[in-house]
């Protein structure tokens, strides 16, 4: 039986085997495939398989041996090479394998006079000789540099043989992205596509080059090139779902995603993990609770994907069902695989489910204690301790909250919040009125056409003012609240019906603060307004007869501490 009839029977075999026992059999393309996707492992599959199919096949053995390299096992890589020379000890191949050991062993002098032997002898008209000198400089373990100028030239060399040969195309462009130069790498690629148009690894490779280069739109196209000649070639639909991904295209990536995961062969429990998190965050929970399940029984230790449906249970209402799943997540999962965001959906479950706000604003601190980003949940553990009445805790939360703020309504907003928790803070802070009178300061400062600020301004800052009726000797320092009175009633006396109350509660104030100084015109001007709103105030009346007859009136409502 001749060389060629045996080589062709002995691969029908292993087809007929492969078939047999439920596996596809290798093929040189599925090794050049997995090369210029540095897939070594994959490479050593193939090439492996390659050289079992077929003992006397010295291209696979020094393909393998390349493979070894690029992984970094020298040792194997060399007795691949040994494999190479003792499948047939004469001709191009043999030497060189050969070459390849010699520069294994530093000889570089040595392998170059091979190499340049084994040109004039074998390389005039064999391509594939003249490619796989070059491949001796392609590939090296990591820590070692590669020789790309002299890849470069060698395989620029075997393009002169024939310009035309697609394997050493492509090996030149893949040389070419290494070194980088990606304008190099894409002409070959695409003169690599040219020669063969249904050939999807060519296309693919080429919409690598382009998203190294940042090319986006070429990459896309590229990528949806290869897919079109190869529905289920599982690198590109991962690439392109991996590229959607990262550029926040939700609906076009989950679709990617999908096609990825049901390509069939070759798909990873990260590409389920990926097609998950999308599920997430298009708000596909069925499905995504359902991928989660799958993914669980394959590998129980991804348990933390069990928040995605925490998450989707919390956006679609399921708050019980939610927080059922995230309590569970949390006896099971190690704290290293714990995530802020789960402190913070944990918190907002026990939130809507009513449980306890002591815990919850405790999971809103570990959010924050692991990611400052997460600074504006002070504004919701402020208003938490707001809802429980706890107005002390309120305050320093909004505080927290206002310290990383620069949107004015959000400043409004807060200055306002915190200036009303320090008024209400009556446990064991004596400067609480003082703390909340700076706050209405703050937001007088942002809205001095307002009445609110100058309101609540006024109520803390009347907080000062001595107990006159106790002490009338301390008259004199009485009016800590006048300034701020007069800027609320001159904006909330356009409209006296619905400040009325309050209008009434200013205008009292002004009226005693102007009769204890005996400036009776303006006491009057304020005691009529006073009156307008309310005829019957006993106060009012008194100070206005006491004016009259120049007799001095008691204090009237306002002239001491102020309610709360």
């Amino acid at each position: 039986m001749t060389n060629l009839l045996k080589k062709t029977f002995t691969l029908l075999v292993a087809t007929i085997l492969g078939a047999g026992s439920g596996l596809i059999a290798q093929t040189h393309d599925d090794g050049l495939a997995a090369m210029q996707l540095k897939e070594w492992d994959k490479a050593i599959e193939v090439y492996t398989a390659l050289t079992k199919a077929d003992s006397a096949d010295q291209p696979a053995w020094l393909t393998l041996g390349s493979a070894y390299l690029a992984k970094g096992d020298k040792e194997k890589a060399q007795a691949t090479f040994e494999k190479a020379f003792e499948a047939k000890s004469e001709g191009g191949y043999a030497m060189i394998a050969t070459g390849r050991i010699l520069l294994l062993q530093n000889k570089y002098a040595d392998a170059d006079e091979v190499f340049q032997r084994t040109k004039r002898k074998f390389g005039k008209k064999d391509i594939d000789v003249r490619r796989l000198i070059g491949e001796s400089f392609l590939y090296n373990v990591p820590d070692e540099k590669r020789n790309f100028t002299r890849a470069e030239a060698e395989l620029k060399e075997a393009m002169d043989v024939s310009s035309k040969d697609f394997r050493t195309l492509m090996t030149l462009a893949y040389c070419y992205k290494e070194m980088p130069n990606g304008g190099l790498a894409a002409q070959h690629y695409e003169y690599a596509v040219h020669q063969e148009p249904k050939n999807s690894l060519a296309m693919f490779m080429l919409a690598k080059v382009y998203r190294a280069a940042k090319i986006y739109d070429k990459f896309l196209d590229y990528v949806d090139r290869a897919i079109a000649l190869k529905p289920n070639y599982t690198e590109a639909l991962r690439a392109k779902a991996e590229f959607l991904y990262f550029d926040r295209k939700w609906e076009k990536a989950t679709e990617a995603a999908k096609a990825l995961v049901n390509s069939g062969p070759g798909v990873t429990i990260e590409d389920e993990m990926l097609l998950a998190n999308l599920l997430y965050i298009t708000k596909d929970c069925k499905a995504c609770s359902a991928l989660v399940d799958k993914i669980l029984k394959k590998d129980g230790s991804k348990n933390y994907l069990r928040r995605l449906q925490a998450y989707c249970n919390y956006d679609n209402g399921q708050y019980k069902e939610g927080l059922k799943i995230l309590e569970d997540f949390f006896k099971q999962v190690t704290p290293d695989k714990v995530l802020p965001s789960d402190y913070e959906y944990l918190g907002r479950l026990q939130i809507n489910t009513g449980g306890d706000t002591a815990a919850a604003i405790a999971n809103f601190r570990k959010v924050i204690e692991l990611d400052s980003s997460k600074w504006s949940l002070h504004e919701e553990i402020a208003k938490l301790y707001y809802g429980a009445k706890d107005y002390c805790n309120a305050a320093n939360a909004f505080q927290s909250y206002i310290d990383s703020l620069t949107d004015k309504q959000a400043l409004v907003n807060s200055y306002y919040s915190m200036g009303l928790s320090h008024y209400f803070c009556t446990e064991g802070d004596t400067l609480h009125y003082v703390k909340a009178e700076k706050a209405f300061e703050k937001l007088t400062g942002y809205l001095p056409d307002a009445s609110v600020g100058w309101l609540w301004l006024a109520k803390s800052a009347k907080n000062r003012d001595p107990d006159v009726i106790a002490n009338p000797e301390l008259i004199d320092q009485f009016g800590a609240a006048k300034e701020a009175y007069e800027k609320y009633a001159a904006i909330a006396s356009e409209d006296k019906e619905k400040n009325k109350r309050d209008l009434i509660d200013a205008y009292g104030y002004l009226s005693y603060y102007y009769f204890s100084r005996k400036e009776d015109e303006k006491a009057i001007e304020n005691i009529d307004k006073l009156l307008e709103l309310d005829p019957e105030n006993e106060s009012g009346v008194g100070m206005k007869e006491a004016i009259k007859a120049e007799v001095p009136a008691a204090p009237v409502n306002g002239g001491g501490k102020g309610k709360k």
